[in-house]
């Protein structure tokens, strides 16, 4: 929990994870920077669980991929 706290307070993503309207009872992901909409899962997900982390997944990318270019 407090990982996830230090990265929201350094970094400007954020997650959420929902139903996918296409597939009732699949999840997708959606990865916000600074409030706006950056990405989006591809592939819907059986559970909550897996769409979180494969976003988590996703967002540490995005840091190592950030603090590469600075």
């Amino acid at each position: 929990m407090a990982h996830g706290a230090m990265m929201l307070e350094i970094e400007p993503y954020s997650v959420r994870v929902r139903e996918d309207a296409n597939r009732p009872g699949r999840y997708r992901w959606d990865v916000f920077e600074t409030e706006r909409l950056r990405d989006t899962s591809m592939f819907s997900f059986a559970t909550r669980r897996e769409a979180q982390i494969d976003a988590d997944k996703f967002v540490v990318k995005l840091l190592a991929t950030w603090r590469n270019t600075n």
